[in-house]
């Protein structure tokens, strides 16, 4: 901002010097001139006596001349300033640009209600409110209505699961399209996927999550440190385009280890706290990973579950959620399913690491992927996702088929 500030104020200066000596040229000329002695016959400039050449040749052409000589001084004077200048003037106009954009989405995200289901640090939360017909899962029983919270998952950490591979705003497109059509129980809020905002407004929204990410102040710094490298590499080979192509390639060598710190740490302290509760006593390490990264979309009601309330004060009942993997938001996950989309196991882990890209196909039948299936590989370890694989391929498709209502929920007040 300091550079973009004495830019504005050697520009203002420059200008006021223009105006001031263009002021004075005018001022001059109209002292000077005189007014009309006669009719224009006998005071046309060709009519009269013409100086010679000697007198055209003399003072009046040196003054001229020292005019253009001038102005080429000054040509040659600011041209090169403002050339130096020009980019720290970009630059700033780019920040502006972006911090405008991010408190414009800011706005956005206050108008539609992110916080209330999503937490007010974007840290997710269970407050979003959800109205749920689980008559058919009730076997004497065709509507009942439930109100109920949903667990709306974290904000700060998308770009940890989605567009994974985004390094600038201009890449993201999959949190994007999720944000125009939806996704879940969450409602479409672009126009093209029926929803109140317009792409401008999408847009906004959208720098407002990557100006929050988790991470970003860490990216800033290494764009930064990359930035002063390249100029030293530019300044040792003398050719920018070589030096972009030798630093991009001295951090890929460095990089080799797609985690993310911070997301990474708070899933391993997720985990942990799920290990030390008698909740999970005796459970697997993939099944706690299952639930946690998994459930929401491949477990049925698993969002949804704990104590919901009927309608006109009508009691309460307990949603439990449905069989591990019996499928939801996503397709079921079984050792059939699975054996039969990704006969090799390594095939699973990758996909599973990656997420599924939009249009791109996947697995034995080459399915097209789209944005719903994330990506955990800066999310988990390797060693992590295995474990989540191995017991996505252990779990029993006829389980999932058998396990009877009265499992599945427990009426309350009004059973």
């Amino acid at each position: 901002m300091l550079a973009v500030s004495t830019e504005r104020s050697i520009a203002i200066v420059l200008l006021a010097v223009v105006v001031v000596g263009w002021a004075i040229y005018v001022f001059v000329n109209i002292r000077q001139a005189k007014s009309e002695a006669g009719s224009e016959i006998e005071l046309a400039p060709n009519r009269g006596n013409l100086p010679d050449d000697e007198e055209l040749e003399g003072r009046r052409l040196e003054k001229v001349q020292a005019f253009g000589v001038l102005m080429l001084l000054i040509m040659a004077l600011v041209l090169p300033v403002y050339w130096m200048l020009e980019g720290g003037r970009r630059s700033g106009a780019e920040t502006s640009f972006s911090e405008a954009a991010v408190s414009r989405g800011e706005a956005v995200a206050t108008a539609a209600e992110c916080f209330d289901c999503h937490g007010a640090d974007l840290g997710g939360a269970r407050f979003a409110p959800v109205v749920l017909d689980i008559g058919h899962q009730f076997s004497d029983k065709e509507s009942f209505i439930i109100n109920t919270t949903w667990e709306a998952p974290s904000l700060d950490d998308v770009f940890t699961r989605f567009d994974t591979d985004a390094e600038t705003l201009d890449e993201v497109t999959e949190v994007r399209q999720i944000l125009v059509y939806g996704r879940g129980v969450m409602p479409a809020w672009g126009l093209d996927g029926g929803g109140p905002y317009n792409d401008q407004q999408i847009d906004d929204l959208v720098a407002w999550l990557w100006a929050n990410r988790i991470g970003a102040d860490q990216d800033a710094a290494d764009a930064a440190d990359d930035e002063v490298l390249r100029e030293i590499v530019a300044s040792a080979v003398g050719d920018d385009e070589v030096a972009q192509i030798l630093v991009d390639e001295a951090a890929d060598a460095l990089d080799d280890d797609p985690l993310n710190e911070e997301a990474h740490a708070r899933a391993t302290a997720r985990f942990e706290a799920a290990r030390a509760s008698d909740v999970y006593a005796g459970a697997s390490d993939g099944k706690i990973l299952f639930d946690l990264h998994c459930a929401r979309c491949h477990t049925p009601r698993w969002p949804g579950r704990g104590t919901a309330q009927l309608p006109n004060n009508g009691g309460t009942v307990e949603v439990l959620p449905g069989p591990d993997g019996a499928g939801r938001y996503g397709p079921a996950l079984n050792s059939v399913s699975l054996a039969r989309l990704f006969p090799d196991i390594e095939d699973h882990i990758k996909f599973v690491a990656d997420g599924a890209a939009d249009n791109v196909a996947y697995g034995q039948f080459a399915r097209l992927g789209n944005y719903g299936m994330p990506g955990f590989k800066r999310v988990l370890t390797e060693d992590d996702i295995r474990k989540i694989v191995e017991y996505e391929r252990s779990l029993d498709p006829q389980r999932q088929a058998a396990i009877g209502f009265d499992r599945l929920h427990e009426a309350g007040d009004n059973e």
